[in-house]
């Protein structure tokens, strides 16, 4: 493949995330009507439109979806030659591109990446913490090698790589009553004003499916999609916010905030998972730091898969 049609490739992926012919060459950095030209010429090469054009900008045709996701693939396929390439000549250079839920973005990631830096200062990270969906759909359009997303619907395009069990965590100030306890219980938590995650986030579906079982009554005073405001808001107050054992201080404080785990026989678990791309060949640094997370992970908890 050549180095003219990955360019030309840039192009086509640019302008279907944009959605924009004027807003795609922008960030190319050429001229909209020469980005509308090279377009223009590999749609007549491929003999169909790859974009509806519309007053409002462009839309991918069904062509271009099929095409767009050849592209990613190919860029991505490229991407990892490249850095199998730079390995061999001892360079060990590349990047690890992850997207991941918010419990990993407190503790876990980025001490793991400081210190795998260390022992590989020429492998840069790009990471996305986002909801559940959004790590899937990371994937899927190869703008992540790998996806770290608790309570995650199966997918026949996902591949999953490693699952830890997790257990949730009742998320206090370190000088809440119920810190002074080794566990506690949910009819112990719902004796205060709740700080819930919001439907976007994992936790809150297994929570959703405790309450519609139980005759427990939750008093919701706040919900956010942000794991960093709950914890900021019941880190001062009575509330009681939750999130799963590996982005919770247990046993210690940690800015003022802690957290029990939930003792509870009817609450669901679910585990933590690491997916990819089903079919994806990753590469070398991802492949490293996959080993690197496993190993992590083992010593925060049990590994199923």
């Amino acid at each position: 493949m050549s180095l003219q049609y990955l360019r030309v490739f840039a192009y086509i992926d640019e302008v279907a995330r944009s959605g924009s012919i004027r807003k795609a060459a922008e960030k190319l950095f050429i001229s909209a009507s020469a980005l509308d030209r090279r377009v223009q010429d590999l749609e007549a090469e491929l003999g169909t439109p790859l974009f509806e054009r519309h007053a409002r900008g462009m839309r991918l045709t069904a062509a271009g979806e099929l095409f767009l996701h050849h592209v990613r693939a190919q860029r991505a396929d490229f991407e990892r030659i490249h850095g199998e390439i730079e390995h061999l000549k001892g360079m060990r250079r590349g990047t690890v591109a992850i997207a991941a839920s918010q419990a990993l973005a407190f503790s876990v990631l980025p001490e793991l990446i400081d210190r795998f830096r260390r022992a590989n200062p020429g492998i840069t990270f790009k990471v996305l913490i986002c909801d559940r969906q959004a790590v899937v759909t990371a994937l899927r359009a190869f703008e992540a090698d790998l996806g770290l997303v608790y309570s995650v619907q199966p997918a026949s395009d996902l591949a999953v790589v490693m699952e830890v069990e997790q257990r949730l965590c009742a998320v206090m100030a370190a000088g809440h009553p119920l810190a002074a306890r080794d566990a506690v219980r949910m009819r112990d938590c719902l004796q205060y004003p709740l700080a819930m995650p919001d439907p976007n986030l994992g936790a809150r579906a297994l929570l959703e499916a405790f309450f519609a079982r139980s005759s427990l009554k939750p008093n919701v005073v706040l919900e956010s999609n942000s794991f960093e405001m709950l914890r900021n808001f019941v880190r001062t107050n009575d509330a009681v916010s939750f999130q799963i054992q590996v982005g919770t201080p247990l046993q210690y404080n940690q800015d003022g905030v802690t957290a029990r785990v939930i003792e509870e026989r009817a609450f669901p678990r679910q585990p933590l998972t690491v997916a990819q791309l089903k079919g994806r060949h990753l590469p070398q640094p991802a492949v490293r730091f996959l080993a690197a997370l496993r190993e992590e992970m083992q010593s925060r908890g049990t590994v199923v898969t």
